[in-house]
């Protein structure tokens, strides 16, 4: 690292400790140094020297070795001539890592931050700030695989964000200083992968990016849709083997508008369907889930604390429930059944999130709103599985261009190697 560039980070740390113990400070004041401090070291990393052979991966905000990167990360470790380093906010992410024989570092750590500093690509699902320190990626190739391709409006096309804010403030000087905080979520070129003309076509205005940095490249997570590898054995005999119907919903304002879990389902009830039918109900909540779910019952299972990949999950899935989650546009790849429990949906509409597209448009299955329902249209996806067959993969082909409905990881590989680095 330059000398010059290292002291100037170090000074500016110092300020900051300085302040921090200093005299109480408002939390406007402390919130104003911060995002100061950040943009100054994010814009000074870009005058470290970048190692062309260094690439630096992370995910699942920084907390979960999984996903799109996951992949990417292991087969790229396959070429000698790369230095793949793998960032996470979480010790024991960084520890299983280790254990597989591959390099990883806590994101605060100095062999943590000396990889971010150096690397010239950063491969990651979420953003700069939610997998690494975006303090010292500044300087690097950003290649945002995203971690799924869903209905929700996000960072800059979504209203309620602070870069949405910035970006329509009318009053220039706030804007002026507000960009400053946007632009340090950027990198110095920052690419986002896509999976069809149709999703590109809002990512310019989502990611910051130019239409060229939007890369129709797919996802690859969903290659094991199409290969049997080690990691399906991850997965429990007796979710592989019996008839299950995963539920799999979304949240609601990270949490705020959450309804409990008992005052959704009737528990004695969907037991009971489920032994008539020879099924097993699977809940796979969000960790924003309120509510229990009793273990009392024989053919209702909750794997919401357990650590299965949720696209292996899917795999393995017979019927899929959900409301406004993404997963059910990569279920669509298997063309299985899949239903849509939305019995919240004009709060979340009006409340919870915006939405890219009309909902009704792109959810190709039974529209649920109530409990009694939900038994009805499962007994008829038993029944009649291919009935919404046609229209699957009408939004399979909006969501998903053909030639990403198939195993996309070694395209990928090849573009970051010829093109990035």
């Amino acid at each position: 690292m330059d000398e010059t560039v290292f002291q100037i980070i170090q000074l500016i740390l110092l300020v900051l400790i300085f302040l921090s113990v200093s005299k109480p400070l408002t939390k406007k004041t402390r919130l104003i140094i911060k995002r100061t401090v950040v943009v100054t070291i994010h814009f000074l990393s870009k005058l470290v020297p970048k190692s062309k052979k260094l690439i630096v991966f992370g995910g699942e905000s920084g907390n979960g070795f999984r996903g799109n990167t996951k992949y990417l990360f292991i087969e790229m470790n396959k070429n000698s001539g790369l230095d793949c380093v793998w960032i996470s906010k979480n010790q024991k992410v960084v520890n299983e890592i280790n254990s597989l024989g591959y390099q990883a570092y806590k994101h605060h750590s100095l062999k943590g931050i000396i990889n971010q500093l150096r690397a010239k690509v950063i491969v990651h699902s979420h953003s700069i700030n939610d997998d690494f320190s975006k303090t010292f990626v500044g300087g690097a190739i950003s290649y945002n695989t995203w971690h799924g391709v869903g209905l929700k409006k996000v960072w800059g096309a979504n209203k309620h964000t602070f870069s949405y804010k910035v970006i329509h403030d009318q009053n220039r000087l706030r804007k002026f200083f507000g960009m400053f905080v946007v632009k340090a979520n950027l990198t110095k070129k920052s690419y986002v992968v896509s999976t069809s003309e149709s999703v590109s076509s809002y990512y310019p205005e989502t990611f910051l990016v130019t239409r060229e940095n939007v890369l129709e490249l797919g996802q690859a997570r969903n290659d094991v849709f199409f290969t049997e590898t080690e990691e399906d054995n991850l997965i429990p005999t007796w979710f592989k083997e019996e008839k299950t119907i995963l539920y799999m919903p979304t949240h609601r304002s990270v949490g705020k508008f959450e309804k409990d879990i008992s005052l959704v389902f009737n528990f004695e009830k969907l037991n009971a369907f489920c032994e008539d039918n020879g099924y097993t109900f699977v809940f796979k909540r969000h960790m924003y889930s309120q509510g229990n779910v009793p273990t009392s019952y024989s053919n209702i299972k909750d794997i919401s604390e357990q650590p299965y990949d949720p696209q292996l999950l899917l795999k393995y899935t017979d019927i899929l429930v959900t409301d406004y989650s993404s997963c059910y546009t990569d279920y669509l790849l298997l063309d299985r059944p899949v239903l849509f429990f939305c019995y919240d949906i004009d709060l979340y509409l009006t409340k919870a999130n915006q939405m890219y597209f009309n909902y009704f448009d792109v959810t190709p299955g039974p529209k649920v709103y109530q409990f009694n329902e939900l038994l009805n249209y499962l007994n008829e996806s038993i029944e009649v599985p291919m009935k919404y067959q046609k229209e699957r993969n009408r939004v399979l082909n909006i969501f998903y261009s053909p030639e990403n409905q198939q195993p996309v990881l070694q395209k990928q590989v090849e573009y970051i190697e010829k093109y990035l680095l």
